[in-house]
């Protein structure tokens, strides 16, 4: 082991540039990618402008609220600014929350609470305001209802009173466990499917599409020592090909485990995104599994090449791992295929894992000839 250490550490230091360029590119890529999407995502947001003419909770948590919606840009201005930056086109609509808003909540109108402004560019005015308008109805709702349980609790003699602050309190936190918001349809008995939230591009997928790429390329060596003039040599060693091929197939796992381990904990730090180590080093197992045994059917790099980009490209767009895919939706199948999904999912065994493990198993008990 210790001589084919030596050897592969001599052609690593011939390659050291794109050695290292190839290991580092997956988690390069996924920074650079998730970095610039974040700057273009804000950038392309719709500026707003908020007025607020009283510091209050009531007024505060609007604001709050109105800085959650998606497509947004809030900027808190005061009117004179806002109106001349309206006028100049820099922002698309303006919102003034005027004076008296908390007062007019917890008396139940819902009368000149807020006034709006637009201009002839405003594009995004209408889903701003309705929004907007949903988030003090529902404020004006919980002030409603904490005004109807208190006169129930004086019709009805309750011994427990309730503040107003107590009530909205309670009403948020039952808000937040229950979900009140979000519902699930069927028809004709069909069964329900619910999706979860999904940001605009999955890290760890984006990752695993780049290390699919970079471990494809990486292997090439399999090619170049299996076409190496050194090949016949073997039949005269203690050393068989195979036996070769598998000890360094063996030194580059180890040294995509180091890497996969920083990759890890940068993507941690940096976006603050975990995934499953055990789940991780599986991934890294059969994928590099999958670029050794596919190696073995080329004689020359360049349809390899060819062949590792149109594989790698054919994931990205079916599988649904970086962006939403229309594949997975209509061909339930490919989700046994899909190299990416277990390791996203946190699965460890699937139709994709079975098939490279196959493989394997027949390229090891397969002889070996030699013409010497």
């Amino acid at each position: 082991m210790s001589s084919i250490l030596a050897t592969r550490f001599m052609h690593w230091k011939k390659q050291f540039t794109s050695l290292v360029f190839w290991l580092l590119f997956p988690l390069v890529a996924t920074i650079g990618i998730i970095t610039v999407t974040d700057v273009l995502q804000e950038d392309s947001k719709v500026p707003v402008g908020i007025v607020l003419e009283e510091e209050t909770n009531a007024s505060n948590e609007l604001v709050q609220e109105i800085k959650t919606i998606p497509f947004a840009r809030i900027k808190e201005l005061s009117e004179d600014e806002a109106l001349y930056q309206l006028r100049k086109h820099e922002l698309d609509s303006v919102f003034i929350i005027h004076h008296g808003f908390e007062e007019k909540i917890l008396e139940n109108s819902r009368n000149q609470l807020i006034t709006s402004y637009q201009s002839d560019l405003s594009f995004a005015y209408s889903p701003v305001k309705e929004i907007v308008l949903s988030y003090v109805q529902q404020e004006t709702g919980k002030s409603k209802a904490a005004f109807v349980v208190k006169e129930l609790i004086q019709q009805h003699g309750g011994k427990q009173e309730w503040s107003y602050e107590e009530i909205v309190t309670r009403s948020n936190q039952i808000e937040q466990d229950e979900n009140l918001l979000t519902t699930s349809f069927s028809f004709n008995a069909a069964p329900v499917k619910t999706s979860k939230d999904t940001a605009l591009l999955s890290i760890w997928g984006l990752w695993a599409i780049c290390s699919m790429l970079s471990t494809l390329l990486l292997f090439d060596w399999v090619i170049k020592e299996k076409q190496s003039n050194t090949r016949i040599r073997f039949a005269f060693t203690r050393w068989t090909l195979k036996s070769y091929l598998l000890q360094n197939f063996i030194l580059y796992s180890v040294l995509f485990f180091i890497v996969d381990l920083l990759t890890v904990i940068t993507l941690y730090f940096a976006f603050g995104e975990w995934i499953s180590i055990l789940n991780l080093i599986i991934y890294r197992i059969l994928i590099s599994l999958a670029a050794f045994l596919l190696a073995h059917l080329f004689k020359t790099t360049f349809l390899y090449y060819s062949m590792s980009f149109g594989i790698t490209l054919f994931v990205t767009i079916s599988s649904g791992a970086v962006l939403p895919s229309g594949v997975i939706a209509n061909w339930a199948g490919f989700d046994l295929f899909n190299p990416i999904l277990p390791l996203l999912n946190g699965e460890f065994i699937s139709l994709w894992s079975l098939v490279v493990i196959l493989f394997a198993i027949v390229w090891l008990v397969r002889k070996e000839k030699y013409n010497a």
